[in-house]
């Protein structure tokens, strides 16, 4: 961003203060937010009701809508490195939008899902206002304590205890905290966790120890084995990172050890279910290479015929959000995402529109040499390698979309703590 001094002053002294509480409120309310309603029963049928989905999108909207002003009042002008690529991503999505068969689906996205177009200009909106902060340690620090809290009220849902207000049908899931889905829950926990991992190791205060175990138990209950081996692979890059400095030792050996606590207090509950998980991960892994369609619980099934929508559709894709529309694809059921953000994003916004989007998340995947850029490159790392088997969702993407901004203003940062 690029500011005169006067301009400067004027955002620290004034309007500052709303943009951090933007972000604050984004990063530390945002993810709890569920909301019961009802609608008359005409109504249920064109907008199913959700309480995890429609409130956020509509929450996510307002707040990003107050943020555009804030910065188009302060005529910021955004002069980031990736500004290129990301206006790029921008300009082909929109085409996407505008071209797409259903206009209203590409513009707000299916119900149950609200990932249409809105949903990413709106996340836009707060990369940007996220780059014009200097106050990311605070912002990173409460998102790690909202994930403990949402961690926690996933581990009581794993116990047979819910505080989270749901419709019937979320009854049969065992753990999803306010995350509406277990993928979503291990999506946004595993995403968290080398954010706790690393404050513990920097500092050495218990408080991140705790909030580590406790965002590890929750990605645990959440039964997602794809977020297991993204998790997985970046507590191993963290391990290797602490092995060769002699200070991280022992928070090393202290976070090893807590882990391993809170894995054997979890095991035996639920049948053992979360071994039976683990240990089935060599044969869905088995079954990935042989390139069976029941690979992980269908997903190379899913991939197989969503690929095969490209090649008609290659420019600028069947439409956001729009692969609901195009057939049933397992076990009766009809795939409306793909379970892969990046295939996802070929198949309805256009292969243009990926390799914008992949040369503006290059930039966030450069090895910082300080501490706290180094914190957000895995916590980006993670979320990028799970997204390989996951998707985006509204309740997580404006998170990650911020952390993203946090993460280009960490350059001249030297220490967190």
């Amino acid at each position: 961003m690029e500011q005169s001094s006067e301009s400067q002053n004027k955002v620290l002294k004034g309007k500052w203060n709303i943009r951090y509480l933007i972000l604050w409120f984004m990063v530390a309310v945002y993810p709890l937010i569920v909301v019961p309603y009802q609608l008359p029963r005409e109504l249920e049928i064109i907008a199913p009701v959700s309480y995890f989905y429609a409130p956020r999108y509509v929450v996510l909207v307002v707040v990003s809508l107050v943020a555009l002003l804030l910065l188009l009042k302060d005529r910021v002008k955004f002069d980031h490195p990736a500004a290129l690529p990301l206006g790029l991503f921008f300009l082909f999505a929109l085409l996407s939008t505008v071209l797409a068969p259903v206009k209203e689906t590409a513009w707000f996205g299916i119900p149950l899902r609200y990932t249409g177009f809105t949903t990413y200009f709106c996340c836009i909106v707060l990369f940007i206002l996220a780059t014009q902060t200097e106050h990311d340690d605070r912002l990173l620090k409460s998102a790690v304590w909202c994930g403990v809290i949402i961690s926690i009220l996933a581990l009581l849902q794993f116990f047979g205890l819910n505080l989270v207000p749901h419709e019937p049908f979320r009854e049969r899931m065992v753990s999803y905290g306010t995350m509406g889905n277990p993928n979503f829950l291990g999506t946004y926990t595993a995403f968290l966790l080398p954010a706790a991992i690393l404050l513990y190791i920097y500092t050495k205060k218990r408080c991140w120890l705790v909030a580590a175990s406790c965002i590890y138990g929750g990605m645990l209950v959440s039964l997602t084995r794809g977020v297991w081996l993204a998790a997985f692979l970046g507590v191993l890059i963290i391990a290797w990172y602490c092995i060769k400095n002699k200070d991280y030792h022992k928070p090393l050996l202290n976070i090893v050890i807590a882990f391993l606590i809170v894995t054997a207090v979890l095991l035996p509950f639920h049948n053992g279910m979360i071994l039976t998980r683990s240990t089935s991960i060599e044969g869905e892994l088995q079954k990935g290479i042989m390139l069976e369609e029941s690979a992980g619980s269908s997903r190379m099934l899913i991939w197989r015929e969503t690929i095969k929508l490209i090649p008609d559709n290659w420019l600028f894709g069947i439409g956001p959000d729009h692969l609901y529309y195009y057939g049933t694809f397992f076990s009766g059921k009809t795939a409306d995402k793909a379970h892969n953000i990046y295939l996802e994003i070929a198949v309805t916004m256009g292969i243009l529109t990926l390799l914008a989007y992949l040369a503006f998340l290059s930039y966030f995947l450069r090895l910082p040499k300080n501490k706290i850029g180094y914190l957000f490159f895995m916590m980006i790392f993670v979320y990028l390698v799970q997204g390989f088997f996951n998707i985006d969702v509204v309740m997580i993407m404006p998170v990650f979309w911020i952390i993203l901004g946090l993460s280009s203003v960490t350059v001249n940062k030297k220490k967190t703590g």
